[in-house]
């Protein structure tokens, strides 16, 4: 039983080690980031977020599940233009930004922090050409 013990031991540490990391409050799981086709709707702002961070981006809407959804997308070089279409990948991270939606009313937004981005330009269709 010894023998099995120095055996196994060895190999379970580092198992029981990322069991335990996994399972502290402070620490979320491995999320696999998402990919979004999004059209910019506002110019770069830098705005705070509810935990009190400060981050740059663009307000940003894309279609999930047939419905219009707005996030706040975090980037760390703004260089769009309002309107323009992207292909954005990243993770929403649990945090939101307080924007303004009309007159008085301010809308929550979810933050989506983005690792690449990409201008979305669609191809035009092959037509063959008349003999």
């Amino acid at each position: 039983m010894r023998r099995i013990l120095k055996i196994l031991l060895p190999a379970l540490l580092p198992e029981l080690a990322f069991f335990q990391a996994g399972c502290q409050s402070n620490l979320h799981p491995w999320v696999p980031p998402e990919d979004h086709q999004v059209k910019i709707i506002s110019d770069a702002e830098f705005v705070r977020t509810g935990q009190g961070e400060f981050v740059e981006g663009y307000l940003a809407e894309y279609d999930a599940e047939f419905q219009k959804q707005r996030m706040f997308m975090a980037l760390e070089i703004a260089h769009y233009l309002k309107g323009e279409r992207l292909i954005v990948t990243g993770r929403f991270a649990e945090d939101s930004v307080r924007m303004p939606l009309g007159d008085h009313y301010q809308e929550r937004v979810s933050v989506f922090e983005v690792e690449r981005a990409k201008l979305n330009i669609p191809k035009a269709p092959d037509i063959p050409s008349l003999k």
